[in-house]
């Protein structure tokens, strides 16, 4: 299209310069287009190699031989400017650490500048909160693995909050058996295998007093379950999941999730949807348009905690990441990066080595 002298025309006359961020997440497709429109308007790209983690995608292209050959290289920005104020021998040590991933050069993870503690278990709970009461400000846990990261919230029980992928499929999964359930027992199903994924439960120790708040909150619960085979059971629906956080003994660490169902559920309850998927769709576009609120403490993949920064990073058990497919050492990379104040990394050995990355 930008072929056509017409629009060509009309690019030139309405921009005086281009600018692209983030152009190592491009494909060959986006890299043709910036280069067509760097033949009609001066072209300006900025990016980094070493975050380009979405080489499952097809963002594969060589800075070398593709990249630099249409852009030609300007320069690299050398001051830590995210650390400055805050923790600057750390940023220190992460320049120090990208240089050497680049290389593919062992990491030593014992390094003063940061925290390490000698474990091989992901699920050691001390990594993620030993220390934590002396600071202040955002927290992340970074594992590569998504499965793992809801496990650990789990484990945490709601210390850390796991949050979701972009394409909701958990919520989509909720939605779509909801809008297939024919009869209230049908709708109670689906609501306890969300709550099986959004909760961690406790049984009450054996002899211990009963929890009068609790008791009154589980008959309020039962009493409104069997409300859920009325009309099309949505109006329960929400009061069950309002009452679900309050029970003392459930600890929820998918907040996320929960809350967009509940809201799907207040939507069509209100009648301003006629299905849960309609609801759902609407619920998702609203938090596309406006962004979302990360809660203090989240345990999440270095995919969708990319382009963020947090206080403190948690890395458990960081020889995961030379088991990953691919960009091993870009994903440590922009996990680590994540952090501006204090990292702390667990690992079975104080080296970390990881394939030179293909940039």
């Amino acid at each position: 299209m930008l072929s056509i002298s017409a629009i060509r025309e009309v690019v030139a006359a309405s921009y005086d310069r281009i600018l692209i961020d983030e152009y190592q997440d491009c494909g060959s497709l986006q890299h043709e287009l910036a280069v067509s429109l760097s033949s009609i308007v001066p072209t300006l790209i900025f990016g980094d190699p070493m975050q380009g983690i979405f080489e499952f995608a097809g963002a594969t292209l060589s800075w070398q031989d593709q990249i630099h050959t249409q852009f030609p290289f300007a320069g690299t920005l050398k001051t830590p400017h995210r650390w400055v104020g805050k923790n600057p021998s750390l940023g220190q040590w992460i320049a120090e650490t990208r240089e050497k991933l680049i290389c593919g050069e062992a990491i030593d993870l014992a390094d003063s500048r940061l925290n390490y503690r000698d474990c091989g278990d992901a699920f050691d709970m001390a990594t993620l909160f030993e220390g934590i009461d002396g600071k202040q400000g955002s927290f992340a846990a970074i594992h590569c693995n998504k499965t793992i990261c809801y496990r650990l919230a789990k484990a945490a029980g709601g210390g850390y909050q796991a949050i979701e992928e972009i394409a909701a499929n958990r919520l989509r999964e909720f939605a779509d058996s909801w809008d297939r359930a024919v009869d209230g027992a049908g709708r109670l199903r689906v609501i306890i295998s969300l709550l099986n994924d959004s909760f961690k439960t406790t049984q009450p120790i054996e002899g211990a007093a009963v929890d009068p708040e609790d008791s009154a909150i589980e008959a309020a619960i039962t009493e409104i379950a069997s409300e859920l085979s009325i009309g099309d059971g949505a109006e329960a629906a929400a009061q069950l999941m309002a009452l679900a956080r309050k029970r003392p003994r459930w600890q929820l660490f998918r907040g996320e999730l929960w809350r967009d169902a509940q809201r799907a559920a207040d939507e069509v309850a209100a009648g301003r949807a006629e299905t849960m998927m309609v609801a759902m769709a609407s619920i998702r576009k609203r938090i596309s348009m406006s962004g979302r609120k990360l809660p203090k403490r989240t345990v999440s993949t270095p995919l969708l905690l990319k382009g963020l920064e947090f206080d403190h990073v948690v890395i458990p058990n960081a020889s995961h990441f030379a088991k990953e497919n691919q960009a091993q050492a870009k994903l440590f990379y922009v996990a680590i990066s994540r952090a501006t104040r204090s990292l702390t990394i667990s690992s079975p050995e104080r080296w970390l080595r990881l394939p030179a990355p293909r940039i």
